[in-house]
């Protein structure tokens, strides 16, 4: 039987990203990253809340991740900072946004895709979103961060990102897996969990020697250590064999910029994926949307929280 893709928030989002599973509390927080806001999925309920992470100055929010031992407290992107947002889930403004650490100073990146390793430790990377326009000129302006364990400071990895991607890493902790978009390709590291090392980076898979549509962006992992990879510009997100570098299954969305992945669900087997609207020629019904992909008849592994 075919996958069943499901929409789950039907309101058009500019620029949906970064879906995360929270598997304690069974629900899924995204972002839309130029309205600045945070979203909460229940599937108990099916309800969708929000809070506006900066209703001033609408600064870009790229990435929501909980903060493991607490509530009502994330770690979220906010433009070229990482903050510290109290938020119960229910009303739309927040508690208290804290700031916590700035980057990049002198530029007008911001943070991209972030998540925590399995250690909990925090990994993002930057890039020059208000200058991005299909078809134009590439910057490659960005860096490569982690963050420190007491939230204080970041470590630069590398620089010269174009744009910031996707983050997932082996079951076995010992690789991890990134996309900077503007190289077309998914890249390998070695990966040490206890030195915070990054090494010997290599193309895993190359979207346009694969003839893949569309640019690589969000991604993750399932029990497999398979890659699933939402494509800009693709209207799909496909199974890759990060051995064998060659693309396993697809699942077509009725969009165009389908934009990243999250495994959900009690038992982790539904794909949560997020879409967008911007740089629309015409109206798309489905642009935007958050789907749920369910009967693929394989599971993921679960997001991670981060420890501070």
């Amino acid at each position: 039987m075919a996958p069943q893709i499901d929409i789950i928030h039907d309101e058009k989002l500019v620029l949906g990203e970064g879906p995360h599973w929270d598997q304690e509390a069974q629900v899924l927080y995204y972002v839309d990253i130029p309205e600045s806001t945070v979203f909460k999925y229940d599937p108990s309920t099916n309800k969708v809340t929000r809070v506006i992470v900066d209703k001033q100055n609408k600064s870009a929010v790229s990435f929501v991740l909980p903060v493991a031992g607490t509530k009502d407290k994330f770690l979220v992107g906010h433009g070229k900072k990482i903050a510290l947002l109290t938020w119960d889930g229910i009303t739309t403004d927040p508690t208290n946004v804290e700031i916590l650490v700035e980057v990049d100073p002198g530029t007008i990146n911001v943070f991209n895709d972030g998540k925590a390793d399995p250690s909990g430790r925090l990994w993002s990377g930057t890039w020059e979103l208000a200058t991005f326009k299909p078809g134009g000129p590439e910057t490659r302006k960005g860096t490569f961060y982690s963050l420190s364990r007491d939230g204080k400071s970041t470590k630069p990895h590398f620089s010269g990102v174009g744009c910031s991607n996707g983050l997932a890493w082996s079951s076995d902790t010992k690789t991890f897996y990134y996309v900077d978009s503007f190289n077309w390709t998914v890249d390998a590291f070695d990966y040490n969990i206890d030195s915070e090392e990054l090494t010997n980076r290599r193309t895993i898979f190359d979207l346009k020697k694969n003839n893949v549509k569309g640019m690589p962006d969000g991604m993750a992992i399932d029990k497999e250590d398979k890659l699933w990879l939402a494509t800009w510009g693709g209207y799909a997100v496909h199974r890759i064999d990060p051995k064998t570098g060659k693309p396993l299954q697809s699942v077509q969305f009725p969009t165009e910029k389908i934009t990243s992945v999250a495994w959900g669900g009690p038992n982790l087997d539904e794909l949560y994926v997020t879409s967008a609207s911007i740089f629309e020629s015409k109206d798309d019904r489905y642009s935007g949307r958050l789907f749920k992909v369910s009967g693929l008849g394989i599971s993921g592994l679960p997001g991670v929280p981060v420890k501070l």
